[in-house]
């Protein structure tokens, strides 16, 4: 699945407009000239790609895989312990 990126509401939307007034640039995107827009597209594909990679480092799956692992062993247990105790509520008489 591709992901479209808005480089204009990034740019007219998230980047602060101080930043865009000190740097002399204009409020809209399309105002910008071709080299700036291809600059502003550029910035906010590596950041994208790095915000990408960041979250699937290895070790941190592999962290997150042990925290499923474990939950899921916990949730095992619990669902027995449960069941153990609704058996014993009806071999009881209660309902």
């Amino acid at each position: 699945m591709a992901t479209k990126i808005n480089y204009q509401q990034i740019f007219e939307e998230e980047v602060n407009h101080t930043i865009r007034g000190s740097l002399e640039l204009p409020e809209r995107f399309y105002e910008l000239s071709h080299q700036h827009r291809l600059l502003i597209e550029d910035l906010v594909d590596i950041g994208y790609r790095r915000a990408i990679e960041d979250a699937l480092d290895p070790e941190m799956l592999a962290d997150t895989a042990a925290l499923a692992g474990e939950m899921g062993s916990q949730l095992y247990n619990f669902a027995n312990m449960v069941q153990t105790y609704l058996g014993a509520q009806e071999d009881r008489g209660d309902s």
